[in-house]
């Protein structure tokens, strides 16, 4: 199934699982699509209950409506979302060939202090930084 259709299915689990998947999309062309059927999501997916624990599963749904709107409205680079979000880890934006780790600073603690991070598509560099709670959530600075 396409995550338009995922998205617009009343499912809560399948909204959950394809909102995720719209953090980390790339491809124009979905994105295009996803966008401009920005209204009819957020139609289909009101007022239902995506659940949660710790972090409500609404937020990766109310992250998705952030993408979309961002990708719609700007000429910006997509990098710009780290901005926005706390759940993008460098390692798997590396991973993913996204950006470049250019430097990981340790504190005189001997832990790190933070990341120095180069976007591979605009070159914004971005000074990042791990914390956690009840889970690992990164904060993402331009440098």
């Amino acid at each position: 199934m396409s995550l338009l259709e995922d998205l617009t299915s009343k499912d809560p689990v399948r909204i959950w699982s394809s909102s995720c998947a719209v953090r980390t999309l790339r491809d124009k062309r979905q994105l295009e699509l996803l966008a401009a059927n920005l209204d009819l999501i957020r139609k289909k997916t009101k007022n239902v209950d995506l659940g949660g624990a710790l972090r409500p599963d609404a937020s990766h749904l109310e992250f998705a409506f952030k993408k979309l709107e961002y990708f719609r409205s700007s000429d910006g680079c997509l990098c710009g979302l780290y901005l926005m979000d706390d759940l993008y880890d460098p390692a798997i934006e590396q991973g993913a060939g996204n950006i470049q780790i250019s430097d990981v600073v340790i504190g005189p603690n001997g832990w790190i202090d933070h990341q120095v991070c180069i976007c591979s598509v605009c070159g914004t560099s971005y000074r990042v930084e791990q914390r956690e709670y009840h889970y690992s959530w990164w904060a993402w600075q331009r440098a």
